[in-house]
């Protein structure tokens, strides 16, 4: 067809054409004479060398940002267990670890320094900011009653809270937030996603993202500390899991003496990832109700690796914390001389930290409300 067409088209310029040398003839030779390929064949000795030369810029590039921000912001001593305790390295191992542990530590501990390098910078940053923060932090030392669902803004319809693990003080206070907003907006939907609930009722099933049962909760609990989540589902108020029960039993082994795999960074990514595959399911079938999201503190920190939260008008992050600030992260490493970063003595009600709504420091910080709890039993 083309060679047709072009035929008609040459006999169309055939009479124009033949007054020139040659006539339509010689114009037929030129439209088909063979071909000159322009391309330039691959080279896999080009293309490595090209690659490595960008790779070489980049890291080059970051080599002068760090050594930049080493000179600008310096991090004491004293505060780098902040960062490693943000992002935790493998140990060596003291006995012979498996091909699949071998992966995990090697891919861990990539993650591990990418986040301590941010972690370190977060810290310098408050550093040079500590007066402003200080100044712009609100402090209160309740002598009555606290009302917690006045800390959360009307437009926030995703409120993750983050507890200190391990003290009982800071589980009623959940159960406690949960029924003040619920006397506070009583047409409001509330959902509970947490952690301490495992995300299925059988362990072979698929199927997750469903409202736990309280014939079921019994079995999926992941401690008897969170006994109190039933009386949630016994009134109305659905309970969804989070944690992925498999993952739970076959990532208990220590990458470091401090820290199991279900702790380290890859293992808070991997378990976020899931945990956010779920959320992002049930809030697509409950896109009017309001989300309470309760885990372990680092899981909605704003800073943290892998976070479940990004800061946004509907977002809310309450931290739950026992005695100081939590001198052992980021925010309370830098404040930890200060005098609301422990629980006064004799005090009887938690320390109350706010930021004003959409403060930058509410991100540096990692939470937009702190309380810190006086407690002496676990």
């Amino acid at each position: 067809m083309r060679v047709f067409l072009t035929m008609l088209l040459c006999l169309g310029l055939a009479g124009p054409l033949s007054a020139e040398p040659g006539g339509w003839a010689a114009w037929l030779k030129k439209v088909f004479r063979p071909r000159v390929s322009t391309r330039v064949p691959r080279s896999a000795a080009l293309e490595q060398a090209v690659a490595s030369r960008a790779l070489a810029a980049q890291m080059a590039h970051r080599a002068a940002w760090t050594q930049l921000n080493a000179k600008a912001l310096p991090v004491p001593l004293n505060m780098h267990g902040a960062a490693q305790n943000m992002a935790a390295a493998s140990s060596p191992s003291w006995v012979p670890a498996t091909e699949a542990e071998r992966r995990f530590k090697a891919v861990n501990d990539r993650l591990a320094q990418e986040w301590q390098y941010l972690t370190e910078r977060d810290i310098a940053v408050m550093q040079r900011r500590k007066a402003h923060m200080i100044q712009t932090l609100r402090v209160e030392y309740p002598k009555g009653p606290v009302n917690y669902a006045d800390l959360i803004p009307p437009e926030a319809r995703f409120i993750a809270v983050g507890e200190e693990h391990g003290f009982a003080p800071l589980r009623r206070t959940f159960e406690t937030l949960v029924w003040q907003y619920r006397k506070k907006y009583p047409n409001r939907k509330i959902v509970v996603l947490t952690e301490f609930v495992f995300d299925r009722t059988l362990p072979l099933s698929e199927k997750t993202g469903e409202p736990v049962s309280s014939l079921a909760f019994r079995f999926r609990r992941i401690s008897p500390d969170f006994r109190f989540l039933e009386k949630f589902i016994k009134r109305g108020i659905h309970v969804i899991g989070l944690e992925d029960e498999r993952y739970f039993r076959s990532h208990q082994a220590l990458i470091s003496p401090a820290f199991r795999q279900l702790e380290s960074v890859y293992g808070m990514k991997q378990r976020n990832d899931h945990w956010r595959r779920i959320i992002a399911y049930v809030r697509r079938q409950e896109p009017e109700a309001v989300f309470f999201v309760y885990t372990g503190n680092l899981h909605v920190h704003y800073r943290a690796p892998f976070s479940l939260v990004k800061a946004s008008p509907q977002v809310f992050v309450l931290q739950l914390m026992a005695q100081d600030v939590g001198t052992d992260l980021p925010f309370g490493a830098v404040m930890q001389q200060e005098p609301f970063a422990q629980v006064p003595a004799q005090a009887t009600r938690p320390t109350v930290l706010t930021w004003p709504r959409h403060s930058p420091y509410s991100i540096l910080s990692g939470f937009d409300a702190c309380l810190v709890f006086p407690t002496g039993e676990k």
